[in-house]
């Protein structure tokens, strides 16, 4: 059943007008209802109905505006609806138009890092990179933590060519979080495209010495470093592993496959294609965003190496 209100008003029933009103008149707090504002305003933008929502939007904006002596929940919330305003002209693809609204939200709550990533983000799509390191340095001065956005912010970098910063953030991320697999696999691949004088065994045996609970892509990098190693028997027990903890990942059937193919164990290369082909439907799409994930860490040769056993409809080089 659908969340009442004190009030015994179902905010899923009302309008988006409606729930406006219910915040103007003092009659529910915005953030009891946030989530159904930011619901029906991105139901608005799916049919159609984009300025609508904006106007709406923009009227609930204008009373925290205009409020006085604002106290910092209602600074926040504000700062939420300029956000929600910029991420609704994001989702239109109206990223130059995004910009203003998410630099409101800054303004107004200058202790918020979301703004800046939502900026970020607008700027990446606008091929302004220059802005874009600039609002991912200042959402993560605020959030040092946030090694997500650090990633993308080192991503950034190397696009620019500042390989020294590449190297500085890659290991201000270890300092905080020396088991971090993502970093630890970065700063190997830096050394070994950029300075392949450092001797990188060191930092892969720190790697594969780690000893948790991998998610995908952590499994798929710590295959790598293995298989980096010759280690294919070790790489395939792991594997073997994980599955058993989650066979319905498609990602592993794949990963064994190419662990299969290094082993010259043909016949199981083919049956784990085979598998993973199943998994994903037989549809391309699904196949080619694994094979990007596969390539994103094993590289396009690794991509090559599978073979022609693995034949879709766009085949990969």
């Amino acid at each position: 059943m659908p969340r009442k209100k004190k009030t015994g008003i179902n905010p899923e029933s009302c309008t988006l007008a409606e729930l406006g009103g219910l915040v103007v008149e003092y009659v529910v707090p915005f953030e009891d209802i946030a989530e159904y504002i930011e619901n029906k305003a991105y139901a608005a933008c799916m049919n159609g109905m984009f300025s609508g929502a904006l106007a709406e939007l923009s009227k609930l904006a204008e009373f925290f505006e205009k409020m006085s002596d604002k106290n910092e929940e209602n600074c926040r919330d504000l700062a939420d609806i300029y956000i929600l305003i910029g991420e609704m002209n994001q989702y239109v693809n109206q990223f130059k138009e995004s910009i203003p609204w998410f630099k409101k939200a800054a303004v107004v709550f200058d202790r918020y890092a979301l703004p800046y990533h939502d900026l970020a983000a607008s700027y990446m799509e606008l091929k302004d990179t220059a802005n874009a390191i600039r609002s991912l340095e200042q959402e993560v001065s605020l959030e040092p933590g946030n090694y997500f956005s650090i990633l993308q912010l080192i991503d950034l970098y190397e696009i620019l060519g500042q390989f020294e910063k590449v190297e500085e953030w890659l290991k201000n991320i270890l300092e905080r979080n020396p088991d971090n697999i993502k970093a630890l696999h970065r700063l190997i691949t830096f050394y070994e495209e950029k300075h392949p004088d450092v001797d990188v065994a060191l930092l892969r045996r720190r790697l594969l010495a780690i000893n948790r609970v991998f998610n995908e892509f952590e499994t798929v990098i710590r295959a790598y470093h293995l298989c980096r190693e010759n280690r294919f028997t070790e790489a395939m027990d792991f594997l073997n592993v994980m599955m058993l903890e989650a066979p319905t990942v498609t990602m592993f059937h794949l990963l064994k496959a190419f662990v299969f193919g290094e082993m010259h164990q043909f016949a199981k290369k083919r049956v784990e294609l085979s598998e993973f082909k199943k998994n994903c439907y037989g549809k391309v799409i699904f196949m080619e965003n694994k094979l990007e994930e596969f390539e994103h860490v094993f590289g396009k040769k690794a991509v090559a190496r599978l073979g022609k056993t693995f034949t879709i409809s766009h085949p990969y080089p």
